[in-house]
């Protein structure tokens, strides 16, 4: 066992001569003529006097320009491999939902064809799911301004539970302005000609209720702990796709409305939600989530041109329900395939959504 009263090497004030088993050797006396002395030349020369030991300071000595050049320097984010491959990402994802929202807006809106599947695929969903008219009445009814309040009083809770304040700013912050540019896009910009092939109906494009479900979830995938934030991107999946699902069965909106709603508030959310690098549990279930979704795009692809195969431009004839009730009558199957690929075409599309903004957190 160390001894308590030994001298520490690294102390300069210590006197060697103290040792376990003798004192400290006093410094024998000088003459006075001879002490005298030595204080005068420490004055001069501003050093202690021989025979009265001053106490050393302990001051940090400068270091060498080799130890200056071997410091480590604080790394910059920029610097990071892993940090720029998730900001490009990030930028990316923003710009293919913008260009995605601008392309779906312009075919389903100014071309006939896009004006043609985007209603058929619709009429088909409200056919086939006829029966589940008031499961689909009580989901939309949930989206309303109480409601709104209560989950975005639930971000700024858990937020300020984590004490992330600011991330709760960037969730509502997404929330509000994903609100404001659809609003705007359908009252102001988008406008929906009547080419002759459907029925005339107003613009419907983006959907405000799929908006709303859209980005209440994103915010809450934003803000949840990471013990639960892969529970929150499953169950926003499947909250915003009922939503989705819900108002084209009630005949309020087409699949592109959804579909563009679903990319705005994407947008919003990839460019406001932090990059963040902490470890998460349900990793493996987030890389399954991608895989589900591409199985339910090729499945959207494959049933609808099942379900158009055959179909012509003159089987549109406006006034008759949205234009294809008499094409939907003759093969009752199509409107059954028509409805499982709107399903396939939301959801898919929303789930992929929800993954890259559940990426950008975790590593």
């Amino acid at each position: 066992m160390d001894d308590p009263n030994s001298a520490l090497p690294s102390d300069p004030s210590v006197d060697e001569s103290y040792t376990k088993s003798s004192r400290p050797a006093r410094p024998r006396a000088r003459s006075g003529a001879r002490a005298d002395a030595d204080e005068r030349d420490a004055r001069q020369d501003g050093a202690p006097a021989k025979g009265h030991p001053a106490r050393a300071r302990t001051a940090d000595p400068a270091p060498s320009e080799a130890e200056a050049a071997d410091a480590p320097t604080p790394r910059r984010l920029s610097s990071d491999g892993w940090y720029r491959l998730k900001l490009a990402r990030r930028l990316a994802g923003v710009a293919i939902c913008l260009l995605a929202t601008g392309l779906i807006s312009h075919v389903a809106l100014t071309t006939s064809y896009g004006q043609v599947i985007d209603t058929i695929l619709m009429e088909g969903m409200m056919r086939s799911a006829s029966q589940f008219e008031g499961f689909s009445t009580l989901i939309t009814g949930i989206v309303s301004v109480p409601v709104m309040g209560v989950v975005g009083a639930i971000v700024a809770l858990v937020a300020a539970a984590r004490r992330r304040l600011t991330l709760a700013g960037r969730a509502l912050g997404a929330v509000v302005g994903a609100n404001i540019t659809t609003q705007i896009l359908k009252d102001y910009i988008l406008t929906r000609p009547n080419l002759g092939v459907t029925t005339g109906a107003g613009n419907s494009l983006p959907s405000g209720h799929t908006t709303v479900a859209v980005t209440l979830s994103l915010a809450l995938i934003v803000v949840a702990p990471q013990w639960f934030r892969s529970p929150a991107a499953w169950i926003g999946w499947a909250w915003t796709s009922l939503m989705g699902v819900s108002v084209m069965m009630e005949g309020w909106h087409r699949p592109s409305d959804v579909i563009t709603a679903a990319l705005i508030a994407g947008a919003w959310a990839l460019a406001l939600s932090p990059i963040e690098r902490r470890p998460r549990h349900g990793a493996s279930i987030q890389r399954a989530m991608v895989w589900v979704c591409l199985g339910l795009l090729g499945v959207a692809v494959l049933a609808t041109l099942a379900a158009m195969w055959g179909f012509s431009m003159s089987a549109a004839s406006p006034g008759s329900g949205y234009g294809f009730e008499h094409f939907l009558q003759i093969r009752p199957w199509r409107s059954r395939v028509l409805g499982v690929a709107a399903i396939a075409w939301v959801s898919g599309i929303c789930g992929l959504i929800i993954h890259e903004v559940d990426r950008l957190a975790g590593e």
